[in-house]
């Protein structure tokens, strides 16, 4: 586990007296009681308080509890004649139907346990879950019988129904422990066979009793039933409405997969209470769904985005979000999502449940830090069948319980403790990787990998810049070598850039280590093959290119025709390289100029003019024959950050970036006015006639407002002015320096109130303020660094001059209202103070009006991937649209 992930203790905490399993244990004041019965004897208690409750609804047929459970004993009776009793196995394979409930039912009443095997599953990972589970009976329907591994003891549910007149309708006389499994269900695992997690009645009934009380059911609720049972979530929806005097309405496959059907099914069937995925309840509203309904929803299984949550406010009566792993039983957190909610979190643990977040040595991270989700209490698991290291890995002794017995599951997902005592999950600790501003999860590679021909077994791992996918062949590594141009070629088709391997290690098996499991520590010492023909600097200034990229980019070895920013280059490096080549040539060379020379080969020839262009205007993208869209540059004055950003417009969309340090500082813009009139004509050289579409990143916002004035004065048309996340202070729209250092004092004052009032009246805000001084002080007094780069900390150094030369032709500036509307581009994540937090400032501005569009992401994140290809694809249709107007 990598310990940067980690916050390490603070040292402030600690001088302090800090207690940190003081702070969790009010997280985990979860203790309920809930009664000691097996599942199956929750549900038939239920049944007789509620005899005749409807239990079931399948197509026009109406199932009472009473009826429901004479099913189940008649069944129960004829899985007993077949040999069924206490401890066995039986897989289960058929959809949901009535008769599927009867089967799970009485299966419990047996004492056994079943194990959900998904018709749609490959045979020969079924065949391993019924082998290692060594399961007893393959319980299937007819027709799904050449689907599934031929089985020695296969019944069919069809003779079974028909038997059942020959049996009694009184439950069989078995004797059950809550500790007695209910299911053992099969979860994905790493090293390429699914893993079984053995859950008892235990587990579910604490569950269930919890799930109750939040987010509570009651006789009334209509629960529909859309999950596969190989799926552990489905335990919730089957059980919980049975477990209260609910009805149960079960929906065929064909409609769960289909949004138009399945929200036809809602409204007819009059849902009340709904769990499903995100990517369901995103079916569901891209299917025409626009009337609200009277839905309790809930969400789990996967992150829910921030837009899903806010859609979905819109249209049920409440919203929960629930998270929790297979081996914790279905759900072990529970989180009412209201409007205001800035962040998505997972909330709080269900009752009898314990979260703790622990760093790699199983010690406790201090709320606020970064650390694994471990989850203790009544709905862990035991542990993995039949796999005792991974569960001495993963399932680890409770030190922070008072009882001996305790353990954790350690989840593999970060968390973080807010101060309003919600926990944040932040994403998987061993797959999730950042290559050149890209969050990658390995396991997508891996799988596009799998399906290639001649690949039977592969590891992805990362460096610093690269993917490197280490792979055992089907036939021999020589023959596999000749094979990986073929692959690349297919990739390409599937995968984007940025998830396409640089590099491919070709081996005749992984190594491992002492217990068995792969080696990823030995497989990352593998350094990029060398070997590969590639062309060598041919030139005194190709070496010199080539050595100085080499050094800047960490690689050993580059063909001077590989492309920068395909190589790991980006624009942090950017400014590492150029400062290296100004060293070793005393040329000084703009950011830009990698756009027309990103490879060695051409940045060498640029080398040899005498005089470097340093045109304040980059093409970016120059071909097209759209009009052309000009992107100004923001505080730090360079284009760079809008290299991804321009491959996500149309083929025939020119983009063009205004680059602000294309000046020697000395000789620089005396105010705004200058720099637009110098933009404007530099614009007018590619685009002589109009009509002009402007757009601004940051700073840039302001540079393209005064463009587009400067324009008008001209008799130019501006199309579209694009602002991304430009902040208008209130000062900009005061001439004197007297006025402006007036208003910014009282804007400073009244942000310094606003703080004062967040503190006075949220919790939540006060512990946020005391953390943020906690920092500070750290930092100040204690010598807790910024952990940065030597390569960040140039970068850094070079844009705190930028800044410091914008700030000045800033504070001069008097922004001047135009009668034209504006597109404005907010992040909506990020978190910096601003006092019109709507408009950005911009509404008296903008006298036609402000359009406004959300992007997720924090301030530099929105023309970053991946959400440079949300902001391209909107801002295309606006010029499309705008164009299209003139």
């Amino acid at each position: 586990m990598n310990n940067s992930l980690y916050d390490l203790k603070d040292p402030l905490a600690r001088l302090i007296g800090t207690d940190y399993l003081a702070d969790y244990s009010i997280l985990n004041n979860t203790d309920i009681q809930y009664p000691e019965l097996t599942l199956i004897e929750l549900l038939r208690k239920q049944a007789e308080l509620t005899p005749g409750n409807i239990a079931l609804e399948f197509h026009n047929s109406k199932i009472t509890y009473l009826e429901l459970h004479k099913k189940a004993n008649q069944l129960a009776h004829y899985f007993k004649d077949q040999g069924i009793q206490s401890g066995d196995f039986i897989a289960v394979s058929f959809s949901r139907s009535p008769e599927l409930i009867y089967t799970l039912l009485a299966i419990m009443q047996c004492g056994a346990a079943y194990i959900p095997l998904d018709p749609n599953y490959p045979k020969e990972r079924l065949e391993f879950m019924l082998t290692d589970s060594g399961a007893k009976i393959l319980l299937t329907h007819k027709s799904l019988y050449q689907s599934l591994p031929s089985w020695p003891n296969t019944l069919f549910i069809e003779e079974a129904m028909n038997t059942l007149d020959h049996y009694p309708t009184v439950s069989i006389d078995f004797t059950i422990s809550t500790d007695d499994l209910v299911y053992i269900l099969y979860t994905s695992g790493s090293t390429g066979n699914p893993k079984g997690v053995p859950i008892t009645n235990k587990n579910l009934v604490n569950f269930l009793c919890s799930m109750a009380l939040e987010p509570s059911i009651n006789e009334s609720d209509r629960v529909l039933a859309i999950t596969t049972i190989s799926f552990d979530i489905a335990g919730c929806e089957l059980y919980l409405p049975l477990s209260k005097g609910a009805t149960l309405i079960l929906c065929e496959n064909e409609t769960a997969k289909d949004g138009r059907l399945l929200l036809e099914l809602i409204e007819q069937e009059n849902i009340s209470f709904l769990q499903a995925t995100p990517t369901t309840w995103s079916m569901l509203l891209n299917s025409g769904w626009s009337k609200s309904l009277p839905i309790k929803a809930l969400c789990g299984g996967e992150a829910m985005p921030t837009d899903l949550a806010k859609e979905l406010l819109t249209k049920c009566d409440t919203l929960w979000n629930v998270y929790g792993p297979t081996e914790t039983t279905i759900y072990s957190t529970v989180k009412q999502i209201k409007t205001d909610d800035e962040i998505i979190t997972i909330g709080t643990p269900i009752a009898n449940t314990q979260l703790y977040l622990i760093d790699d040595q199983n010690e406790l991270v201090a709320p606020g830090g970064i650390g694994e989700i471990a989850i203790g209490g009544d709905g862990v698991a035991i542990g993995y069948w039949n796999r005792p290291e991974l569960t001495a890995e993963k399932f680890i002794d409770n030190k922070f319980s008072n009882s001996k017995n305790d353990i954790l599951y350690r989840t593999g997902d970060l968390g973080k403790l807010l101060p309003n005592n919600e926990l944040q999950c932040l994403g998987r600790i061993d797959q999730q990787v950042k290559i050149r501003g890209h969050r990658i999860e390995p396991g997508e590679v891996e799988q596009s990998l799998l399906l290639l021909d001649g690949v039977k077994n592969v590891v992805v791992l990362a460096d610093e810049n690269f993917l490197i996918a280490h792979i055992i062949p089907v036939s021999s590594v020589e023959s596999a070598k000749l094979q990986i141009p073929l692959w690349q070629e297919e990739l390409a088709k599937k995968l984007p850039v940025h998830l396409l391997p640089h590099d491919f290690n070709i081996l005749e098996e992984m190594p491992t280590t002492p217990n068995g499991k792969i080696d990823r520590k030995a497989l990352s010492q593998y350094k990029i093959n060398t070997q590969t023909q590639f062309t060598a600097p041919r030139t005194e200034d190709e070496k010199i290119v080539a050595d100085i990229w080499k050094e800047s980019l960490n690689l050993q070895i580059i063909d001077i025709f590989s492309n920068f920013f395909e190589i790991g280059g980006h624009s942090i490096k950017a400014v590492k390289v150029m400062f290296e080549i100004e060293k070793h040539t005393g040329k000084r060379i703009p950011l830009s100029a990698l756009f027309q020379h990103s490879t060695i080969e051409k940045f060498a020839r640029l080398l040899q003019d005498s005089e470097i262009n340093s045109d304040c205007l980059v093409a970016i993208k120059p071909n097209g024959n759209k009009v052309p869209l000009f992107i100004v540059h923001g505080a730090g004055l360079n284009v760079l950050n809008f290299y991804n950003l321009g491959k996500h417009f149309d083929e025939d969309q020119p983009i063009y970036g205004l680059q602000g340090n294309s000046k020697p500082y000395d000789k620089w813009y005396e105010s705004i006015e200058d720099m637009a009139s110098h933009y404007i004509d530099a614009i007018i050289k590619i685009n002589p006639k109009g009509p002009y579409a402007l757009a601004g990143f940051s700073f840039g916002g302001i540079v393209a407002f005064e463009m587009t004035r400067q324009l008008r004065e001209r008799s130019k048309t501006v199309s579209t002015i694009a602002l991304l996340d430009t902040y208008v202070d209130s000062s900009y729209y005061y001439g004197s320096h007297r006025q402006k250092k007036l208003v910014k004092y009282y804007d400073f004052t009244y942000k310094r109130l606003d703080y004062l009032k967040e503190m006075l009246t949220s919790w939540t805000s006060l512990k946020l303020r005391i953390r943020s001084k906690k920092e500070y002080i750290q930092k100040k007094y204690f010598g807790m660094p910024d952990i940065m780069t030597d390569q960040e900390a140039l970068a850094l150094e070079q844009f705190i001059a930028a800044n410091h030369m914008v700030t000045k032709i800033v504070d001069r500036y008097h922004l001047k209202p135009q009668n034209i509307k504006v597109d404005l581009f907010r992040s909506k994540d990020d978190t910096k103070y601003k006092r019109d937090p709507m408009y950005l400032g911009w509404k008296k501005a903008a006298l036609k009006g402000v359009t406004i569009h959300d992007i997720s992401g924090n301030h530099l994140d929105i023309v970053a991937p991946p959400n440079d290809k949300v902001l391209a694809k909107i801002i295309q249709d606006l010029l499309d649209k705008n164009h299209a107007e003139i």
